[in-house]
């Protein structure tokens, strides 16, 4: 009978033994070799004796042979290290193997120092072969580059969520830094000279950012500009550093000297001869104007003082890993370890100083805005380092070594101030006690000195390999052991700089060299990679401007548009006439913004203005060199026909007020006038200047751009090139009535058209209509978008730039009508392809915050 449900089957006595737990795979083998014997011979007899394959049944199975193999052949021609055939020369079987092969083993090098070019010298990031596969790359400033992923430009809403709940990784190794090393004193009236706003020196102690700034604890954002006239040549934004006054391997000589020894202590006594370094980083499409410009002042100082600065490129060398995001922070605490022990010298001093660094890595979100950090990381593909898992005595070890960190980290937070803000800004704001070691790296800023790459990859792929035999009780006797790190001149461990920007931002500086493994890592722990139009998006997303793209007064910005314009030229050349697209001015014509400014105050009144009634409706002439059409060579003349300067300091901007209109202006560049409450402004007679400085304004020739934020009043979309238009005085009830949607202004297409008409030179010309009817609907333009709505936004915000005479005539004019004092100016906003207007309120930037220095 069947045993019963439930009840276990009896087992016989003469059951099988259970299998050893550890098996001995040799004594097993040995112990089966006659029953394998006689399987092979009965497998022998039945095949004849013939184990080749039937020919009909055999699938690249003689992909063992070296000879067919032409896989393996060609790596032997392409490394170079022999399989040359009898007869024929090495350089003749370099040039037989295929451009796929020879890129392949370009991208698997790693060398120390300079980047991979191709043919025509275009430089590769060390990236690329990783962005390649996955993103469009264009080819831009001298570089292969990211642009985004492929399709149409879609995918914002992905990235501005990845912003908000992730972290954003990009390549910027295109930014090239430069250092200029010499005396103190020199090198600060080197930067006077080209840098706005100019740099304090070491005596100056008026404010606590530029003593930190001095002694290297920190960074600094500035405006470059050329030598001759520095408000109408700029050239690019920048981010200097200092090298901190003092090192590990010169502490002991530094403290001997009293001049070197005057200035780390208080900054004040010192005489700024002592040699220092500097870095500027600047963007690849302004680098060799940059390098160039900075040369020249080096020379001018040398022959002014005779003191000679060398300036010269760490390209090659050095670069730089952007990461932003909310989970920015977390991500590089899970790539960056750092060494907590000193390998270098035994002091224990400088122990210490590495255990502060583990210590603040974990507390970086409190760190000071522009604050330095020196870490010292261990490789993040081989962390942690090799050991056997199964030692009990190294996991004890291990366990006991993590326990005093944790002891001694912990005793040294117990010695600072309760509060961890508290604590790291003591550090930064005291420089000359502990901040100076604390973003000190002598690897980074000696240039001369050689700095190791990481070890292959493929050594530590071997490493594992090993470690997995030991595991498994395998002997590896056998095989070759890797090359040690000593005799090949690799390193475990870099040193690293963490830069720490606003918005929730983050920079790595790093040897060149170390830019795959780091990249590898940051993917791995949850950063997503993105390209140049990605970083566009969220650098607009979050109110800040991208360079060269919303720096339209720079030279980069003029050639920019103008390989945009081409482009535009020949796809609209490749389609029918009738679905051809309306042909826009690209760049913008900021010079026809002139034309309202020479209107002046009539423009609130309407169209009804002097110069129209007298020449029939024509307005001034104003025009813009096209660059589609004309050379690279003639970019000065190009650059020269933006007559006019964007303030970013409120020094500038207030300077230039005063010489307008003798200070009655309805802006406020002075952070003092904007905490006040603009309801407090009760006088509004102060600022009724637009009848008394009309021939003021007509005198001044050069515009005057002010960056600007532009939000749509309840409905709109604001693309790139759009146009900032000034509202007339019976518009307002658009944006202070509560009554039901009032019809906004539209024009026809045929103005679209015509509003701006390429001449025959190449020159644009802004059209005034001659009808009264479209008069009417007709709006003077006072700037334009330089960069437009990110779709999938949730408060979506356009970057313009608008003349700062015009938007106060139309402060001063809404401030009057509708008995309100608010900081918002309202504009109208129209498409260059649209018809219809859109309501838009402004916000200017330098009432809003101290400087407009901050990008990305």
């Amino acid at each position: 009978m069947a045993p019963e449900r439930g009840n276990p089957v009896p087992t016989s006595s003469s059951a099988p033994p259970a299998p050893p737990r550890i098996l001995n795979v040799q004594k097993f083998a040995k112990s089966r070799a006659p029953e394998l014997e006689s399987l092979h011979a009965i497998v022998s007899n039945r095949l004849g004796h013939d184990f080749r394959i039937q020919r009909s049944k055999r699938r690249r199975t003689t992909g063992h042979k070296v000879t067919r193999n032409r896989r393996v052949k060609q790596r032997k021609v392409g490394d170079g290290d022999g399989g040359v055939q009898e007869g024929t020369s090495a350089e003749d079987d370099r040039k037989n193997v295929s451009r796929r092969t020879r890129r392949r083993f370009e991208f698997q090098k790693n060398p120390a120092s300079g980047f991979c070019t191709t043919g025509d010298g275009t430089r590769r990031l060390r990236t690329h072969l990783w962005h390649a596969k996955r993103f469009a790359m264009v080819k831009q400033w001298g570089f292969y580059l990211p642009l985004g992923l492929h399709g149409r430009g879609r995918g914002s809403r992905a990235n501005l969520k990845w912003l908000k709940y992730g972290a954003l990784v990009h390549d910027a190794s295109y930014s090239l830094p430069i250092q200029l090393e010499g005396p103190e004193d020199s090198i600060l009236a080197i930067l006077r000279m080209v840098l706005l706003p100019s740099p304090l020196g070491p005596t100056d102690v008026s404010e606590k950012l530029s003593q930190m700034v001095t002694h290297g604890v920190c960074y600094e954002n500035a405006m470059l500009y050329h030598v001759e006239n520095p408000l109408s040549h700029f050239i690019a934004p920048v981010i200097y550093m200092w090298r901190p006054f003092l090192s590990d391997d010169n502490r002991n000589s530094v403290q001997q000297d009293d001049v070197s020894n005057g200035c780390c202590k208080s900054g004040k006594n010192g005489s700024g001869t002592s040699p220092r370094q500097l870095w500027i980083w600047i963007h690849a499409a302004a680098f060799n104007e940059g390098f160039n410009t900075l040369r020249f002042a080096c020379q001018k100082q040398m022959h002014e003082s005779g003191k000679s600065v060398s300036c010269f490129t760490l390209e090659g060398h050095i670069a730089r890993l952007e990461i932003i995001g909310s989970e920015a922070i977390q991500v590089l605490q899970k790539t960056l370890h750092p060494i907590t022990e000193s390998c270098s010298t035994s002091d224990h001093s400088s122990t210490d100083f590495q255990l502060q660094k583990a210590c603040i890595l974990n507390l970086a979100e409190h760190l000071p805005l522009h604050a330095i950090l020196s870490l010292t990381v261990h490789d993040p593909r081989d962390f942690p380092s090799k050991v056997e898992p199964a030692s009990e005595a190294h996991t004890k070890l291990e366990s006991d070594l993590q326990e005093e960190d944790i002891k001694n980290s912990s005793l040294w937070v117990s010695r600072q101030s309760s509060k961890n803000e508290d604590k790291l800004l003591s550090l930064w704001s005291e420089p000359e006690n502990s901040g100076i070691f604390l973003s000190d790296s002598k690897s980074l800023w000696d240039a001369s000195d050689k700095m190791s790459p990481p070890i292959p990859e493929h050594v530590l792929c071997t490493e594992k390999h090993y470690t997995r035999l030991k595991f498994f009780h395998f002997d590896p006797t056998n095989c070759r052991m890797p090359a040690t790190e000593a005799k090949d001149g690799f390193s475990r461990s870099c040193s690293v700089l963490l830069l720490k920007h606003a918005k929730q931002g983050w920079s790595i500086i790093l040897p060149l060299s170390w830019i795959k493994p780091f990249w590898m890592s940051l993917i791995l722990h949850g950063a997503h990679a993105m390209g140049l139009r990605e970083r566009r998006w969220i650098a607009c997303n979050n109110g800040l401007p991208s360079f060269p793209f919303d720096f339209p007064d720079c030279k980069a910005y003029m050639l920019f548009m103008a390989n945009e314009a081409s482009a535009f030229d020949r796809a609209a050349e490749l389609r029918p006439l009738a679905v051809r697209p309306v042909k826009v001015p690209v760049p913008p014509p900021w010079d026809c913004i002139m034309s309202t400014v020479k209107n002046g105050p009539y423009i609130l009144k309407g169209f009804q203005t002097p110069d129209v009634q007298g020449s029939g409706g024509a307005a001034p002439e104003c025009s813009l060199v096209n660059l589609a059409s004309q050379n690279v060579e003639t970019l000065d003349q190009a650059t020269a026909s933006f007559q006019g300067f964007i303030p970013r300091a409120p020094k500038i901007l207030k300077e230039y007020l005063e010489k307008i209109c003798d200070g009655q202006f309805p802006l406020f560049p002075s952070m003092a006038m904007v905490e006040k409450d603009f309801s407090d402004l009760t006088d509004r007679n102060a600022f009724n200047w637009v009848t008394r400085s009309d021939h003021q304004m007509l005198a001044d020739k050069e515009l005057c751009l002010v960056r600007i934020l532009l939000h749509a009043y309840k409905e709109g979309v604001f693309e790139e090139g759009a146009v900032v238009c000034a509202p007339i005085l019976t518009d307002l009830s658009q944006w202070t009535s509560r009554s039901e949607e009032q019809e906004q202004p539209t024009v026809t297409q045929s103005f679209v058209r015509s509003c701006f008409t390429q001449q025959d030179s190449g020159k644009w010309k802004l059209q005034v209509p001659e009808d009264p009817s479209a008069q009417q609907s007709f709006r003077w333009p006072i700037g334009f978008v330089t960069s437009g709505f990110v779709y999938g936004s949730g408060k979506p915000v356009a970057i313009a730039f608008c003349e700062a005479k015009l938007l106060a005539m139309l402060r001063a004019q809404q401030w009057n009508q509708t008995q309100e004092t608010r900081p918002e100016i309202f504009v109208w906003v129209r498409n260059m392809r649209s018809t219809a207007y859109r309501r838009a309120v402004a916000t200017i930037l330098l009432e809003q915050q101290k400087e407009d220095l901050e990008f990305l």
